[in-house]
Formats: C-alpha cells, structure tokens, sequence
C-alpha cells in the first residue's frame, strides 16, 4: 500500500504519535523512537498490524481529520435501518466536523451518551468532544481540559468497531479504513472506499 507522504499528521517522529498507546509485541517489535511516523505507520501496514496501524493515526490525524475519519467508517457501517440514536450521534459528530463550534462539540456528548458509549457512531461523536474545550458542565466554574488522545483514542475505537461489523471481512474492512485515513492524511476528503 503506497502511503503518500502524510503532510498532515501531526508528529513528525514515531515516538510523539505513539505516547500513551499499548502497541502490541508486534508492534514494539518494529518500532524505532527517532523513526519518522510514517516509515513506522509504513511498516506497521507492510506487517497487516491494521490495529496498531489505525491506533496510531487516530493519534497522528489532526483532530479534525480524525474525527472525520471516525465518521467515515461509522456511516459506512450503519445497517439498513439505525438505530435513531445512532444516526443523531453521527450526524452530531459530522456537524462538529464542518463547523468545529464549541456549541457543536457540546452537541456530540447527548447522542453518544443515548446509545451506551459503544456503538461507532457513539464513538465518532465522543472522538468530537473529547477535541478540545471542557469535560465539564457548560455552566461550571472550572474548566477540565480533555487528554490530548482522547479525541484519537475514540476515533480509532470508531474505526475499529466499525470494521468488525462484519466479523469475516475484518482484515479487509480495516485495510479499507486504513486507506481512506491515508487519503485524508495526504489532503484528501477520505471518501476512496467503503470501510
């Protein structure tokens, strides 16, 4: 798989895209601190580690980017007939994704909330309010900053949960996302394939 040379992600080093992340042994194996993040996401593909390989640009994506990421592989997941839940957390976390408002960030928790935190439109819209402002009530006094992988963490679980929609197509589903994230990391809009 032809990576493309990833101007957007947002470490340039292997060793700032994976903090926090639990690689697998595979993973640690093939992983070189100083290494660039994309010859270390190259090898991760090379190897079909697709897990790490989608944890790891969860992370490196810009956020945005991410989320969107997220919402990609979560539409292309929906069954004929969602859940309407489903479909408000989604079209909540594509609304954040075209208009990064705090109003719209705010708008991603309800939704996300309604379908237990576990579906991968849940997940898309968590992955958009974990992107930055407060965890707090919008009321409250004191401002609790989200972690800096949250927004990461959620879209690749968005990513993730999607792809095993359809347990015999997993490795296939996951290289399919793998490539729209790649495209999305050159510029692209992500929109190459069904994840």
């Amino acid at each position: 798989m032809d990576i493309g040379l990833l101007p957007k992600l947002r470490f340039a080093r292997a060793a700032e895209a994976v903090a926090g992340l639990d690689l697998s042994p595979e993973a640690k194996a093939l992983y070189a601190p100083n290494a660039p993040t994309a010859a270390f996401l190259k090898a991760l593909i090379d190897a079909e580690l697709y897990v790490d390989a989608i944890r790891l640009l969860g992370m490196a994506l810009p956020r945005r980017e991410a989320v969107w990421w997220g919402c990609l592989s979560a539409r292309g997941a929906l069954p004929d007939e969602p859940a309407p839940a489903d479909v408000a957390a989604l079209e909540a976390a594509e609304a954040w994704v075209y208009r990064p408002t705090e109003e719209n960030r705010r708008a991603c928790f309800a939704p996300a909330e309604a379908m237990n935190f576990d579906t991968p439109c849940a997940y898309a819209a968590m992955a958009a309010f974990w992107s930055g402002g407060s965890l707090a009530p919008p009321d409250a006094a004191v401002v609790v900053p989200p972690g800096d992988g949250l927004t990461g963490t959620a879209a690749a679980a968005a990513v993730l949960i999607a792809a095993a929609a359809v347990p015999k197509e997993i490795a296939a589903r996951q290289r399919a996302s793998l490539v729209q994230a790649l495209d999305i990391a050159n510029g692209g809009s992500g929109k190459v394939g069904a994840a």
